[in-house]
């Protein structure tokens, strides 16, 4: 994992530094990989939950499907970090708390209004709260492993408010034009697949910065 570590250590904006270069070792595995079992994750949780307004979507929604999508981002995660298992608890518990309070289960819910305002800013808003509260819960794990992993909670915020917009925005439009409500699962969909993309280039640039195994000392 030392191959990862990057070399330059220059001062950059935060963003920037959030950003792998696209000749990193590994800018074409994790990043499909990652967006890949984000989005499966999302589909298997269907089998369980379904999609629905905020009063149907709580704490158990949110257990099941975070444990879901962390399942199958520990996929990816085991190769890089060790005891990655707490990954999952971490995501279940995050997605559980957030669907005990008065947000919901935002990954799974789909706005009562259709006006594209609304779901714009909600999205925004919302998508930036449950965001920072699963960075939160997912950098417990990662700071073991990686330096500036508080940085992961910023990469949260800012990728669920902006998927959350986009795809409440895509499911409202869809929904207006076919009068399905399977539109609101495309949208939600759509969400997935925006933070999968996200979070992933971000998670390039983590474990590039991994911290080294400490290697067991032998006595003389």
């Amino acid at each position: 994992m030392s191959s990862y570590i990057s070399k330059n250590k220059r001062k950059t904006p935060l963003l920037h530094s959030l950003l792998p270069t696209s000749h990193s070792p590994l800018f074409n595995t994790i990043w499909l990989e990652w967006l890949f079992v984000t989005f499966i994750g999302f589909l298997a949780s269907l089998f369980w939950i379904e999609i629905g307004e905020k009063p149907d979507i709580g704490g158990l929604q949110g257990l099941v499907g975070g444990a879901m999508v962390g399942l199958a981002q520990l996929l990816v995660l085991r190769r890089y970090i060790s005891q990655a298992g707490w990954w999952i608890l971490a995501s279940s518990l995050s997605w559980s708390f957030i669907g005990l309070s008065p947000l919901g289960a935002m990954g799974w819910v789909a706005p009562r209004t259709l006006e594209i305002i609304p779901r714009l800013l909600y999205g925004i808003v919302g998508g930036g709260i449950i965001g920072m509260l699963l960075g939160v819960g997912q950098w417990l794990v990662l700071r073991q492993h990686i330096s500036k992993a508080w940085q992961w909670i910023f990469v949260n915020t800012l990728s669920w408010s902006i998927a959350l917009a986009l795809g409440w925005i895509i499911g409202g439009i869809l929904r207006l034009v076919t009068r399905l409500f399977i539109s609101e699962v495309i949208g939600l969909a759509v969400t997935w697949i925006l933070v999968g993309t996200m979070t992933g280039l971000a998670l390039i640039k983590f474990l590039e910065n991994t911290k080294p195994r400490k290697q067991p000392t032998t006595k003389n």
